[in-house]
């Protein structure tokens, strides 16, 4: 019971960094492409959040299982092939839950095989780990690709209500909001405001080692 429960801690921990700490897209600069190119209105959102979390986590499952098992040259091209399988299915779950998704997507849809987030948590993190900790690392990184996300669409078609502005201006920063650079500039935003929040926790901590409240 003991080691369950140490077990359960550990796998909260690590899901908790994906989703926030060290969440993949914003500390790491990774998979920001799909967000900044598509993440433009909640259904995109939610079909890129489908999308990863339905490649990345069986991805990062068959790597544990087989990651150490092939030479490390091997790993790179295995984790794209195991990738390009899985997206078959899950192009079909998203477009069943939101049809016609993955063709709003565009290209963003089809570089999920090969985003940064699953390529390098499949090919560094999984093989090195047991199913339980590759699992809650691909699901924490899944929940905070998917925050990302929400909350780049939510600020972009915020600008895009900017339409009702006097005519020329709200136009301007309206169309300005369906472009990718829009996306990069929210998303390096949310950045600043999680490394502030992590500052705050180191903080925090280093005054506690202290001893002081």
């Amino acid at each position: 019971m003991k080691n369950n429960r140490l077990v359960l801690r550990g796998a909260g921990s690590i899901f908790l960094n994906g989703l926030l700490f060290r969440n993949p897209v914003l500390i790491g600069a990774l998979g920001m492409y799909p967000v900044a190119a598509a993440a433009w209105s909640l259904k995109n959102a939610a079909a890129l959040s489908v999308l990863f979390f339905a490649v990345s986590l069986p991805t990062s499952l068959v790597l544990s299982a087989l990651g150490m098992l092939v030479p490390r040259w091997f790993r790179p091209g295995l984790v794209l092939l195991v990738s390009a399988g899985f997206y078959i299915p899950a192009g079909y779950l998203a477009n069943l839950l939101i049809p016609g998704s993955v063709t709003s997507l565009g290209m963003a849809a089809g570089l999920m095989i090969c985003n940064s987030v699953v390529y390098s948590r499949a090919e560094e993190y999984a093989p090195e780990h047991v199913a339980v900790a590759a699992a809650a690392d691909s699901l924490g990184c899944s929940a905070g690709f998917s925050a990302v996300a929400f909350l780049v669409s939510m600020l972009r078609s915020a600008l895009l209500g900017t339409f009702r502005l006097p005519a020329g201006i709200g136009f301007v920063i309206g169309r300005a909001a369906d472009l990718p650079f829009a996306g990069f500039l929210a998303v390096g935003f949310l950045a600043a405001l999680i490394q502030w929040v992590n500052r705050l926790r180191a903080g925090g901590a280093q005054r506690i080692g202290r001893g002081n409240p």
